[in-house]
């Protein structure tokens, strides 16, 4: 996704105040991981399009960890009050 894009969904979807939790790689990143990779930009716009079109373990391993922090905040709300 183009950041401008993802600028003009964060813009339209929550008020400026709005927290959110982000999450983003970008190519550089992507080509140190792995070490000895170089992308073309072609190549990892190919990614980019190939990720977007799939849904991976992550997003259900963060959600589920971002619902066991929730659980453990609101846990210690309720302790503490």
């Amino acid at each position: 996704m183009r950041v401008s894009k993802l600028v003009e969904y964060l813009q339209r979807d929550y008020a400026p105040e709005t927290e959110l939790i982000v999450a983003y790689w970008d190519k550089e990143t992507v080509e140190n991981y792995a070490e000895d990779l170089a992308l073309t930009d072609d190549q990892w716009s190919d990614v980019v399009d190939k990720y977007d079109d799939g849904e991976y373990f992550w997003q259900s391993s963060a959600a589920e960890n971002l619902v066991d922090l929730a659980h453990e905040v609101v846990g210690s709300s309720e302790v503490d009050a």
